[in-house]
């Protein structure tokens, strides 16, 4: 079966991330490259994004596209 991902393996995405301390609630902005994509049948799909701390799954609907990667493979 092939799935066609909204954002595909290499594009540079953004999303807000939430830190909760006892004191505060903090969000802010991530920006990292997906490296691998999940399909989900119930709920939307989720896409691993690579950012200099870490990496994070993230939801679909949370990404907004910065940049598409560029297909480098000859056919």
């Amino acid at each position: 079966m092939r799935v066609d991902f909204e954002y595909q393996l290499g594009d540079l995405v953004s999303f807000t991330s939430r830190r909760l301390t006892e004191g505060y609630i903090d969000d802010f902005v991530l920006t990292g490259i997906v490296i691998d994509q999940r399909l989900v049948f119930t709920a939307d799909n989720k896409f691993l994004v690579q950012t200099p701390e870490k990496d994070y799954w993230v939801p679909r609907p949370s990404l907004t596209l910065l940049s598409r990667a560029q297909n480098k493979t000859l056919t």
